[in-house]
């Protein structure tokens, strides 16, 4: 489980970084960023995607997979992201 465990963390430093690089180049600064509760929460998430991805207990990864459906993200917007 412990090899489990780093691989998520190295799988969450990888898309953290590539995020903040994306974000960078359109005249974000990541620094900055990265400090706002805005993103600690969307690292909060990756993490609890990445867990539950790997079968790593989570709650938060329990607790969004109940919430998915329920909260309906797309009808609500109107639109979806990919």
């Amino acid at each position: 489980m412990l090899k489990k465990h780093q691989e998520s963390i190295s799988c969450l430093m990888d898309a953290t970084e590539a995020l903040l690089s994306a974000m960078e180049k359109y005249g974000m600064d990541p620094e900055a960023l990265s400090k706002t509760p805005e993103f600690v929460v969307l690292v909060h998430f990756l993490k609890a995607i990445i867990d539950g991805k790997m079968e790593i207990p989570n709650h938060l990864s329990d607790r969004i997979s109940e919430l998915a459906d329920t909260l309906d993200i797309d009808k609500i917007t109107g639109s979806t992201l990919h």
